[in-house]
């Protein structure tokens, strides 16, 4: 019919005066229109658009491709658009998309070649799609099959009218009764007062699989129901006939009363068609619990609600489990006395396929156990009940006290890990004070417990034991139930025992338990607490061991342990005379077991030797001193001079084990530690070598056990010495004058050192030059100093380089002393100390006076002269010159020297001016000069005193001053 109507159209618009011109003009709706386009232009054309109408453009090409838009006039934005190609799709196959305006508008029609520059001719035709059904009346019930009506062309679309009620469920389903793969038709559902989409569905051609899902009306009005093909990438616009149905939802249940029992299986009940719902009723009183369980070979979902509310508890079937069991809301309780529904659903997304019978079970939970009392007191095991049905709780009340602190433990018995059961604690107020879960194949009763809990008030409380999840059908089975009263006072052993006794038939009686000892000091005195457990620890778990001040409860030491079996130890404390608490106890919300045996030693000792003086003096061995008991301490005192060279040694006479003896060292500015095995062969197996003590004053030795764990369990003789050393060197003499060299001498061992007296005129300025081959950066120290007043220069001994110049104080001597250097901390496990002094090896050096005056001319300089022959030399010589001039005046000096240098390779000399008032180094500083010709040193301004000193030196500035070389220099006036 549309061929036929295309056709006429084609005739009309040749007979017709209309002549189309595709520069704008307004075209009829419903007339073919043919014409050519080329690719420098495109063809428009316009069409008026009525209020609420529909339209589409058939386009085909007769030559060429082209490409065809819609554009909306107010807005200029496209809203529809086709291509053809000749050859292709006729033109009543070959639409637009739908597309209209509620208000009307004026439509543009752009025409354009694919691609561009190419020519071609088409035709087209604007259709005005009438929406009103043309084979049924477009008015129905809800309820009614709608049958008879097509699409026809592909384009067209038809809108129905139904009333509806307030309230109402509807289910619609959309068949389309082309062959299968013809197309798809869609059925939408729209609130005309609002307007809303309430709902859809997509009937694919052949057999209908979904529907619009269930819809409530939300007034009573009329509804539009509106049918069109769909346009798709998977099937083509379809065109041909259809039908729709629907039908009205009753949520009362079809087959038995809406009332739904307690505690019996639900069954006879379907979901009878897509949408369907069946909603039962049951009463409840507040604080009343339920659990709600279903069963379905489909996805089913049941909701509890109270009536005209929304759910609280939901549940969906699994289709692959069919016990009754297996899905269920969880536990809940009611909060408002009332009538509450129990509303069962499908949830398959619109399936005409979800339907189908289902069993329902609500289960009125019952806090009572079902086979023993309701009542438990302290020390009492609940065994024959068990967890029947998922969300089942047993409940046990018992009487406290205020401040008396429990434990309660639970074993789960049905044997499957997958099982896990619940014990709360809980007060009148219901609120939990503790908790703990056990799983099915938990093994023994006294591993799951909730940690010890303090009654905060007089009065009754409960344990509850139920499923860990009421969602899941394995929580559940046969238990065991076990409430215990923590007593702090130990079961066994005297509560108070004595400062140094010990506890060694005492027991954690069960995880949770807790022992407290009194213990009285009755002087100052160092202890050791040592705790060994023989009984069960969890892993990751450990037991605690404080000591407590008896009168506030504050910490003085605490263990953790870890393993049975093992001996912790508090270390040596320093106790005051009172009263003392040792508790025996396990960590806050620690939730693995801790039970068993142990064993406790409260050890008292001394802080100084028990058998010897506690002072001695260097060179004194110290023997016939023992550490006993474990974590006892022997402190000594020696004094010592500063700069006093000392050894000091330790020997363990002992037996042998793995741990040993350690000497502490403390003077005024440090410490250092000396350990011993508890067995050693020799006093000096085990020394610091030289220790240089950095004060006059008195030095501590604290002698104890230095086992390598806490427990501090080494215990037995032992002996020390400090060994004054010798500073004299051992092949020369140790007294020299300027002049001197030192050439034979060494470093013959670990920690040597050796000490010079330089005798010479008060004032003398004096240097020291070193020497050494060595390359392997292990190098003595050589120090200078005042005996006096302890004035130092340090220096190293490596290569040649010069230290100094110095001046000889009034007491006419220098020392000197050559050693390698280390502080006074170290830690010593062993013979050399752990190779702290790494150096054995012979030195040299000289002593060299040094004349600051010129040895050729005079010391007196004029400006403007120029200073002829004199030298640097020996190496270190100083030459220093003397000079006046204007205060104020710039000066420039220069200097040159009249034979290369010789000595340190890459150094000359240096010239240096200063200002004699203040030491300041006015030029010079850091310029060296090798060369012949006269070089500026640079320019300065005579000091404010009118005089100047002239230094020339050998280059360097690490003592490496060691050039010599004949030089003149001259300072003129000016720049």
């Amino acid at each position: 019919m549309l061929a036929a109507a295309l056709g006429l159209g084609v005739a009309i618009g040749c007979d017709s005066p209309f002549e189309p011109r595709g520069e704008g003009e307004r075209v009829p709706i419903g007339q073919v229109i043919e014409q050519e386009v080329t690719g420098d232009s495109a063809r428009q054309y316009t069409f008026a658009a009525r209020a609420n109408g529909v339209y589409a453009v058939f386009l085909e090409a007769l030559q060429g491709s082209v490409v065809l838009v819609v554009v909306d006039s107010v807005h200029h934005a496209p809203v529809a658009s086709v291509s053809a190609s000749q050859g292709g799709a006729r033109l009543e196959d070959n639409p637009t998309d739908n597309f209209g305006t509620p208000t009307g508008a004026v439509y543009q029609l752009r025409v354009s070649t694919l691609p561009r520059g190419a020519s071609a001719r088409f035709r087209f035709k604007v259709y005005a799609i009438n929406t009103a059904p043309e084979n049924v009346p477009a008015r129905f019930a809800i309820g009614d099959t709608v049958s008879g009506e097509t699409i026809d062309p592909s384009v067209d679309g038809d809108r129905f009218f139904a009333h509806g009620t307030a309230g109402q469920d509807v289910v619609l389903v959309m068949e389309t009764l082309g062959p299968q793969g013809s197309g798809s038709v869609s059925l939408t559902v729209v609130d005309t007062v609002t307007p809303t989409l309430l709902g859809y569905v997509f009937g694919d051609a052949g057999t209908p699989t979904l529907t619009t899902g269930r819809l409530r009306l939300p007034a009573s009005h009329d509804y539009l129901f509106s049918v069109w093909s769909v346009t798709s990438n998977v099937y083509p616009r379809y065109r041909g006939p259809y039908r729709f149905w629907s039908y009205l939802i009753d949520r009362a249940p079809e087959h038995r009363p809406a009332p739904i029992p307690r505690n019996v299986e639900l069954t006879g009940e379907h979901i009878d068609r897509e949408g369907d719902v069946d909603e039962f009723t049951f009463s409840a009183n507040v604080g009343d619990e339920f659990n709600a369980f279903v069963q379905a070979s489909r996805a089913f979902q049941i909701e509890v609600a109270p009536q005209g509310g929304p759910p609280f508890a939901i549940a969906t079937a699994d289709p692959s489990d069919t016990a009754l069991f297996g899905r269920a809301t969880g536990r809940f309780r009611i909060t408002r006395a009332g009538t509450y529904l129990v509303r069962v659903t499908g949830t398959g997304s619109h399936q005409i396929a979800d339907t189908g019978a289902y069993r329902l079970y609500l289960y009125a939970v019952d806090n009572r156990p079902e086979h023993v009392p309701p009542t438990i007191a302290a020390g009492d095991t609940v065994s024959g009940e068990e967890i029947g049905v998922p969300g089942d709780a047993d409940e046990y009340s018992f009487s406290g006290t205020a401040g008396e602190e429990y434990n309660a433990f639970l074993q789960a018995l049905n044997g499957s890990s997958e099982s896990t059961l619940r014990l709360e604690v809980l007060d009148s107020r219901d609120t939990v004070l503790a908790a703990v879960e056990s799983v099915g194949s938990d093994t023994s009763l006294l591993r799951q417990f909730t940690d010890r809990f303090t009654l905060a008030g007089s009065g009754t409380y409960r344990l509850r034991v139920s499923g860990a999840q009421s969602r899941n059908a394995s929580d559940r089975g046969p238990y065991r139930l076990f409430l215990h009263r923590i007593n702090r006072a130990p079961e066994t052993a005297p509560a108070t025992f004595a400062f140094g006794d010990s506890v060694g038939n005492e027991a954690m009686e069960v995880p949770g338990d807790a022992d407290e000892f009194r213990v009285t000091v009755p002087d100052t005195s160092g202890a050791n607490l040592v705790f060994e457990f023989d009984g069960q620890i969890d892993q990751g778990a450990w037991a605690l061991v404080r000591l407590l001040d008896a009168h506030t409860r504050q910490k003085i030491a605490e263990m953790s342990v870890y393993a049975s079996g093992v001996r912790v130890a508090s270390g040596r404390l320093h106790l005051a005379p009172g009263d003392y608490i040792v508790q025996i106890d396990i960590p806050r919300y620690q939730l693995r077991a801790v039970y068993g045996p142990y064993r406790l030693w409260f050890y008292r000792f001394s802080f100084g030797p028990e058998m010897v003086r506690d002072t001695f003096a260097i060179g004194d061995t110290v023997s016939g001193e023992a550490i006993d008991p474990p974590g006892d301490i022997d402190q000594f005192h020696f004094h010592g001079l500063k700069g006093q060279h000392v050894n000091i040694a330790l020997q363990g006479l002992a037996a042998p084990s793995g741990g040993g003896f350690q000497a502490f060292i403390t003077g005024p500015t440090g410490y250092s530690i000396v350990f011993s095995g508890t067995s050693a062969a020799a006093l000096g197996d085990h020394q610091t070598l030289r220790v240089d003590l950095p004060a006059t004053g008195w030095y501590e030795i604290d002698v104890s056990g230095a086992g390598w764990s806490d427990e501090l369990a080494e215990r037995g003789p032992y002996r020390f010495a400090v060994e004054p050393l010798g500073a004299a060197p051992e092949r020369v003499g140790s007294a020299l004058v300027p002049g001197d060299s030192v050439t034979t001498e060494a470093i013959d061992s670990p920690g040597d050192w050796d000490e010079y007296t330089v005798s010479a005129t008060p004032g003398q300025d004096l240097g020291v030059i070193v020497h050494s081959t060595r390359t392997d950066f292990l190098y003595p120290y050589l120090r200078i100093f005042d005996r006096m007043t302890g004035d130092s220069l340090v220096t190293v001994l490596y290569g040649d380089h010069l230290t100094g110049p110095f001046r000889v104080p009034a007491s006419g001597e220098v020392g000197i002393a050559v050693y390698q250097p280390d502080g006074f901390f170290r830690f010593c496990y062993d013979a050399t100390c752990g190779g702290v002094y790494g150096f054995v090896g012979p030195y040299s050096f000289r002593v060299i006076p040094i004349n600051r005056a010129p040895e050729s001319v005079p010391a007196a300089y004029t400006v403007g002269d120029t200073v002829r022959g004199e030298a640097i030399y020996p190496a270190g010589d100083i030459d220093e010159f003397t000079a006046t001039a204007v205060p104020g005046e710039t000066l420039t000096a220069y200097i040159r020297l009249t034979a290369p240098p010789v000595g340190e390779q890459f150094h000359g000399l240096t010239l240096e001016v200063i200002d004699p008032a203040t030491g300041n180094t006015l030029i010079g500083t850091g310029a060296q000069f090798f060369g012949q010709a006269f070089n500026p040193v640079g320019s300065f301004a005579v000091p404010a005193g009118g005089g100047f000193l002239i230094r020339v030196r050998g280059s360097g500035t690490f003592g490496d001053e060691l050039t010599t070389a004949p030089y003149e220099f001259f300072v003129k006036r000016g720049p």
